[in-house]
């Protein structure tokens, strides 16, 4: 009684693994290709997005935010002491600055 071997049949599994793992990497080389494709066609396609981007933005920027009020200056000057920097470093007495 053999045990293994390719009297029991050993050699035609092994053939069969191997076989088979040549079958997924070729698939998996036929998924990459396919993949590689169509990134090209997308690339091929992004000149035109690229134009029609920049003309959706100029027009995005020509037109004011609905959300923010128009204003020419400050409406109340007494505001803008809050957000500008100290005039004096040396009298100011902030600690964060």
């Amino acid at each position: 009684m053999q045990v293994g071997g390719a009297a029991a049949g050993g050699g035609d599994a092994a053939d069969l693994r191997g076989r088979h793992r040549i079958q997924a990497e070729l698939k998996k080389l036929e998924q990459e290709a396919r993949f590689l494709e169509e990134e090209l066609e997308e690339l091929a396609k992004t000149d035109k997005v690229s134009s029609a981007l920049q003309e959706f933005v100029t027009v995005m920027e020509s037109k004011a935010d609905p959300l923010l009020p128009v204003t020419t200056g400050p409406v109340n000057q007494s505001w803008d002491r809050w957000f500008e920097g100290p005039q004096d470093l040396r009298r100011c007495k902030c600690w964060f600055l």
